[in-house]
């Protein structure tokens, strides 16, 4: 109260009129208060006002700020954290969070931790995986003293393969992105993959064809039957031929009765010497001798089909043999039954082979993108555009600079 009164000065000792109090009400006016002093001055003199409170936690510059801060590198986590933190993102099935901690690690602490990495549990686990898959096959790739061997990339190839024999076209939409990344990097990386990949489909599809291959066939009467028969004739065929020639050589008797030499060295001299002293006689009976036996066995000499049919035969064991290597091993790759049917298999795997050779060579083709690990960020752009990262090679940098 003294503090209202102080501020007005006093006037040859006596006090001034004070003026009325601020307005508390906005319908009062000025002649509604008096000149007596003013009462409850412990009341706030300003009233409050209404103020809309800031929501800021809902803002728009909060929901961006996590993914700046995770597209910084992190380089002051340790190996040890960083497999813990990997193996435990990934037990949570938080595959994508995964990759980008993978993306975010420093180069020293990435190739310490890569030994150490579960590489066949993420193989085993796709394709819920390729996500992490192509984090690191990225950042391997980028890097210039790491070997992509260590990611298995033939076991990741086969994978993909087996993905496709028992995935629809339309199931496959989800993760074509992430496969195409992948087979990037094994196409530069390991391109003998791409062949042994080729050698394998044509393969499968030669077993297939070879399943095809045991149809009727034909004899020498022109007429059409399954093999064992045609050969069971031809060597009854045979049978009677050779029984007939048994017989016409003991009638013949051309040898005659003298016994051969069954010990020592042939008289070579002495049966030249008697070659050499027969008569015309003796040359024309045995002439006639020989040239009998040779009509009797000459149907044998001349028989075609045998030689075909054994062919066949020869030709429809290699491809059985070929069929079952390879239901064998598609059985213990895709872990199927004995009792599956083959032929269905193999070209339902056949194909597989051909989607994923059909993505090598689109992949191989497009080397003008640079866009590899598909977790770019500001952080990312300027790695790309400084020339000091061990992960970006000069035609990677020129690729990303040039579609900038």
């Amino acid at each position: 109260m003294n503090r209202y009164y102080e501020a007005y000065p006093k006037s040859g000792g006596t006090m001034l009129t004070l003026p009325p109090p601020p307005l508390s009400d906005p319908s009062a006016t000025w002649n509604s208060y008096s000149s007596e002093p003013v009462k409850g001055l412990g009341n706030r003199i300003k009233p409050d006002r209404n103020r809309q409170a800031v929501n800021w936690r809902n803002s728009n510059w909060v929901d961006g700020f996590p993914e700046l801060v995770s597209s910084m590198t992190i380089a002051d986590v340790s190996p040890r954290f960083a497999v813990k933190r990997i193996l435990l993102l990934y037990e949570n099935a938080q595959y994508r969070e995964a990759a980008n901690f993978v993306n975010r690690l420093s180069h020293n602490t990435f190739k310490a931790i890569l030994d150490q990495l579960p590489i066949d549990l993420f193989v085993e686990a796709m394709p819920h995986s390729l996500s992490i898959l192509e984090a690191l096959y990225a950042k391997v790739f980028l890097s210039s003293d790491c070997g992509v061997k260590v990611l298995r990339p033939e076991h990741v190839l086969m994978r993909l393969v087996k993905l496709f024999t028992g995935t629809s076209a339309g199931g496959a939409e989800r993760w074509l992105g992430s496969t195409r990344k992948l087979l990037k990097v094994i196409v530069l990386s390991e391109p003998k993959l791409r062949k042994a990949l080729q050698v394998r489909r044509r393969s499968l599809d030669k077993a297939v064809e070879g399943l095809g291959q045991h149809g009727l066939v034909g004899t020498s009467d022109e007429t059409l039957t399954n093999l064992h028969d045609a050969l069971k004739v031809e060597f009854q065929k045979l049978v009677d031929t050779y029984k007939a020639a048994l017989l016409k050589l003991e009638e013949l008797s051309l040898s005659g009765k003298r016994d051969g030499v069954s010990k020592g060295p042939a008289p070579v001299q002495a049966s030249h010497q008697r070659q050499l002293s027969l008569q015309q006689s003796d040359i024309q009976e045995r002439l006639i001798k020989n040239k009998t036996l040779l009509n009797v066995v000459e149907p044998v000499l001349e028989n075609k089909s045998m030689a075909i049919l054994l062919t066949i035969l020869k030709r429809r064991v290699e491809y059985d043999k070929d069929a079952l290597f390879q239901f064998t091993q598609l059985r213990k790759e895709l872990k199927v039954e004995s009792e599956h049917v083959v032929a269905p298999l193999l070209m339902r795997y056949s194909h597989a082979c051909e989607q994923v050779l059909e993505f090598m060579k689109e992949v191989a083709e497009d080397e003008d993108s640079s866009d590899i690990s598909g977790y770019h960020s500001d952080s990312d752009s300027a790695i790309m555009m400084s020339g000091n990262s061990p992960y970006v090679t000069k035609r990677a940098r020129h690729n990303f600079i040039s579609r900038s």
